[in-house]
């Protein structure tokens, strides 16, 4: 067996059936040899795309996404994708050939370094280790945190695999022994605490920890809230306030204020999550994490506990109960959300809140949601909501514009029984809308909706807030819908809500292909928070 075979069946017997790529002499064995074996390769218009695809196919199936590109540029074009990967935690194995070493070949490149730069880790195979080298670098991807680039190099790819194939371990979640002493900590933080807050990250939700957390809420009669990556994951229950920090609505950052503590399942606990440090001051600070390198990353807490969110909820809960303790409710509910009257908008254009809010009322409760990078998203991720978190993905871990339809693509190609709804900036939807043409090929039930200001919107804000010329940002795009047509997808451009109603009317729950709608608004009405 010839060791791109052995990839191939790792990758087989990894439970890999898609790969998304762009074909090159660095990759054409193996990803011809796993096309013969019955996996499914989505070609691509551009090998940053199959990076984003990839990470967005990990991020809402929790499996690994595979990307497969070239050596020399075929793998710089992946950097700002991979770099994005890498600060999410995706679990994406990129692979890649690289050239012959001491070649004069054109596409000679140090991927070692570059990939390092990404924050990404570096498996080279070797002729003497390969089905070894092989089988770690899955092993790594899959235990995380983050990307695996895994080079085959041309010159070993082709040749005969050494010794026995490894067998690859089963893996389930880890559930590491709890220490006693940090578990007592916490717990007696919590016990102290008047007034706490129970918030959950999107460890705590791929931990599956909902029930133990309410159940611990309950216990110490506190509210639940979530990190971004959380939202949406206590929706229903009356303990519920929603997202945390700097997308709370007033009323509800007031009340999160007047917590005393807070105990946190699998978030990060970044500026966003704790409201530009306001809430990382003047309480205790709980941290529960798998990943030992979250503590202490963004705020310093009073106790860590290092371990598996909906397993240290219910050692905490046990051990509360065996001391008899109980508390009522501080809190008195969500609170009423604030209202303020809509920015006035220019005539033929829509205003973007009331278009997220049709939006949501309008698509199917079960899409999946992805969002690109620009200050649209503030507008997109309060008022645009998703069933459960695991159908939510967003692009700005290295707040790059242009990477959201690609993602979106990845997402859809792994739920296509549901529809995938992608929200860009005009900017960033131009920047990644060649991608279109995959998901046309592949027919995905895709709707990519572009939020069309005419402008860079982050500099707009700037220049404004400046007191400068607002046109220096302003841009003249081809139109969306022609441009989209042209590749053969259904498109239409709206200018008021009612044009916008007509459309959603009229998009089947999963439709056959992709769809594009241009919405038009105004960027003097566009809010940066």
């Amino acid at each position: 067996m010839r060791i791109y075979a052995e990839l191939v069946r790792a990758l087989r017997s990894s439970g890999v059936d898609t790969v998304f790529g762009l074909m090159g002499d660095g990759n054409l064995d193996h990803v011809v040899t796993f096309m013969a074996d019955g996996g499914r390769f989505v070609p691509v218009l551009h090998e940053g795309g199959a990076v984003s695809m990839a990470d967005g196919w990990s991020r809402t199936t929790g499996a690994i996404g595979v990307a497969s590109v070239t050596h020399g540029p075929g793998f710089t074009n992946t950097l700002t994708a991979l770099t994005e990967a890498a600060r999410a935690n995706s679990r994406v194995l990129l692979l890649t050939g690289d050239t012959p070493e001491g070649s004069e070949h054109l596409q000679r490149f140090d991927l070692r370094s570059a990939t390092e730069l990404t924050g990404a880790r570096y498996v080279r195979v070797t002729e003497e280790g390969a089905a070894g080298q092989i089988a770690g670098a899955l092993e790594q991807v899959r235990t995380g945190p983050g990307p695996v680039v895994l080079d085959v190099p041309v010159a070993v790819g082709g040749r005969e695999l050494r010794g026995p194939a490894p067998v690859l371990p089963e893996r389930g979640i880890d559930r590491t022994v709890l220490d006693e002493d940090a578990l007592d900590a916490a717990v007696g933080i919590l016990a102290s605490a008047r007034r706490p807050l129970i918030l959950a990250g999107r460890g705590a939700v791929l931990s599956g920890a909902r029930e133990p957390l309410l159940d611990l809420a309950a216990r110490v009669g506190a509210p639940v809230a979530t990190s971004l990556l959380g939202r949406e994951y206590f929706a229903g229950d009356a303990r519920d306030l929603g997202i945390a920090g700097t997308l709370s609505d007033p009323a509800t950052l007031d009340l999160l204020l007047c917590s005393d503590c807070i105990v946190s399942f699998g978030a990060s606990l970044n500026p966003f999550t704790m409201a530009e440090g306001a809430l990382a001051s003047g309480r205790g600070i709980v941290q529960v994490d798998l990943d030992k390198d979250a503590f202490g990353r963004h705020v310093r807490a009073d106790a860590v506990v290092h371990g598996d969110a909906a397993q240290v909820a219910r050692a905490m809960d046990e051990l509360l109960a065996e001391a008899g303790f109980e508390r009522e409710d501080w809190h008195p509910g969500a609170p009423v959300p604030s209202t303020t009257a809509p920015p006035v908008v220019a005539r033929g254009t829509v205003e973007a809140g009331a278009a997220m809010d049709e939006l949501d009322r309008l698509l199917p409760p079960e899409r999946l949601l992805v969002t690109d990078t620009g200050r649209f998203v503030y507008t997109a991720w309060r008022r645009l909501g998703v069933a459960h978190p695991m159908s939510f993905v967003h692009t700005l871990n290295f707040a790059s514009i242009g990477l959201g339809v690609a993602t979106g693509i990845g997402v859809s190609t792994a739920h296509p029984d549901r529809l995938t709804v992608v929200v860009a900036g005009d900017g960033g939807g131009m920047m990644g809308l060649g991608e279109l043409t995959t998901a046309v090929r592949e027919r995905l039930p895709l709707l990519i909706v572009i939020v069309d200001d005419g402008s860079y919107g982050m500099e707009h804000h700037a220049l404004r807030q400046a007191g400068l010329d607002t046109g220096y940002a302003r841009t003249s795009w081809p139109s969306f819908a022609d441009v989209a047509r042209g590749y053969g997808a259904e498109a239409h451009t709206v200018t008021d809500l009612d044009q916008l109603r007509d459309v959603l009317s009229q998009l089947p729950a999963v439709p056959p292909g992709p769809v594009l709608i241009d919405v038009v608004v105004d960027p003097e009405a566009m809010v940066a928070q």
